[in-house]
């Protein structure tokens, strides 16, 4: 049975093509909510963040155990660990509702979840994006191709650090883009002014507020960051990753004019990985 009706699907893809995201309302009922915070409560209790992990709050990744027993050089520490509920997660039967409705087709999900936990007090994360394909005309694909998934464990806003964006970045160069460092490199993560552009409060940018259990997507490309957490509990984000229409696939229910560079896309040829835009994206 359909999670979303045809009118919703039509909105979230709308909103997740021309804005670079959207928010799918109530995905996980408060019964799973719940037992997710505790469990998360728990682990972060067991696993007190590292500092250099100031501007997320924590960078704990979950494994299913089946990757886990895959393993080559993971080790088992902190912030890298097995859990049963990572497969629970990355498989809940309302979420493959959800993509089944908005119609991602195959999609190839990563083997673990990523758990982020902003303290009260922690800092707000820079602005950045998570894209890595920025040489292939691939990176203009007016849809998503690598997608997170994503749960806030309390209801989000400006005081506990809710996630922020520059909508339509994803599709478009903006002035952000040329002004902040490489994303999750060391020079960003060890900075200490946050009184410039990577840290700003800019007029594009808007707050994406999300009930607790409510699935936030976002296009890996889009620019965001979040705000620091003024409150006085720990605001945490579980966040997994699909990619999706790979290898230059076209989605069945798109019926727009393709970019150029796209039209001519030879999906056996590789391009070097670069967290960085390059000339591809245009304002």
């Amino acid at each position: 049975m359909s999670f979303l009706d045809a009118q919703q699907v039509k909105f979230h893809r709308q909103q997740l093509m021309e804005l670079g995201y959207t928010v799918v309302k109530g995905v996980w009922n408060e019964d799973f909510t719940s037992e997710m915070r505790d469990w998360s409560n728990t682990l972060i209790d067991e696993n007190p963040p590292d500092e250099k992990f100031r501007f997320q709050g924590s960078d704990i990744h979950i494994f299913t155990e089946d990757r886990w027993d895959r393993r080559v050089h993971l080790e088992l520490s902190s912030t890298r660990m097995p859990d049963a509920n990572a497969a629970r997660m990355i498989d809940h039967p309302t979420q493959a509702q959800v993509c089944k409705d908005m119609g991602f087709g195959l999609t190839s999900a990563q083997e673990w979840v990523i758990l982020l936990s902003k303290p009260p007090d922690g800092l707000q994360c820079y602005w950045h994006q998570d894209y890595t394909n920025w040489n292939s005309p691939e990176s203009l694909t007016p849809w998503p191709t690598v997608l997170s998934l994503g749960y806030y464990l309390s209801d989000t806003n400006r005081s506990n650090g809710c996630l922020r964006v520059i909508p339509g970045s994803h599709r478009r160069r903006h002035e952000l883009h040329d002004l902040i460092p490489t994303p999750h490199d060391s020079e960003v993560q060890q900075m200490t002014d946050l009184s410039g552009p990577t840290f700003s409060e800019h007029p594009d940018a808007i707050d994406i507020e999300a009930s607790a259990g409510d699935l936030v997507l976002v296009d890996a490309r889009l620019l965001h960051s979040t705000w620091d957490n003024i409150s006085e509990e720990r605001r945490t984000l579980l966040l997994m990753w699909q990619r999706i229409f790979q290898d230059g696939a076209i989605p069945p229910w798109w019926e727009g004019e393709l970019p150029i560079p796209l039209r001519n896309l030879d999906p056996q040829e590789k391009y070097e990985e670069t967290k960085t835009p390059g000339d591809l994206l245009r304002p």
